[in-house]
């Protein structure tokens, strides 16, 4: 028997979803739920209890200004205790009417007090083992600066505008922490060569 024949003897579908037999919500709290699935795998196996955390859709807002600069913020991050430069970005707000795109062209004007023009530009899923949301990320281009800065009450942000090569150095030199930024940079990498850009 050859190798590739008895690996694929070894494997698994596992592309085929797990059935819901019941469902417990345990922690609803403003912005985020936690439930437990009880769980029918494929070949009959009995998954007794996973937990889920339900967000609504993230989003980011990769911006570029009409001078070719990137449009970073910098954040404090209760959780690590740390600062972050990141994108404009947050939760999508489908209760309130809105969409993806919206969110994220708000998120933008409200963090910056830049605007642009918007298209979509990916997706990605930020922790597809206990979380059930996606991140999609939008490119703005041609951006300006119409107003100041209107944030919430307990939000400080800083805006930095960098060169886009410059900021892929800095991703590339350790200095950005925060996966979910890293990973739209790698998503991002062929439409920002397409534009001249990169």
């Amino acid at each position: 028997m050859s190798d590739s024949e008895s690996k694929s003897d070894r494997e698994k579908d596992l592309k085929e979803r797990w059935k819901v037999l019941d469902s417990e919500e345990l922690l609803k709290l403003g912005y985020f739920r936690i439930r437990k699935d009880r769980c029918e795998l494929p070949d009959g196996r009995i998954m007794p209890a996973y937990y889920v955390v339900e967000f609504n859709n993230w989003v980011q807002m990769l911006s570029i200004t009409s001078n070719k600069q990137m449009i970073l913020v910098e954040q404090y991050r209760h959780a690590t205790g740390e600062s972050y430069l990141e994108l404009p970005g947050g939760s999508s707000e489908p209760q309130n009417g809105e969409d993806e795109a919206t969110s994220a062209l708000r998120e933008l004007e409200e963090e910056t007090g830049y605007t642009g023009k918007v298209e979509f530009l990916c997706l990605h899923e930020p922790n597809p083992a206990l979380q059930s949301n996606q991140v999609q990320v939008y490119l703005a281009t041609g951006c300006e600066k119409v107003h100041e800065q209107q944030l919430d009450p307990y939000e400080d942000i800083n805006v930095l505008l960098k060169p886009v090569p410059e900021v892929y150095k800095m991703a590339e030199a350790g200095i950005f922490k925060h996966s979910l930024f890293l990973a739209t940079l790698m998503l991002a990498r062929p439409k920002l060569i397409e534009l001249g850009l990169l």
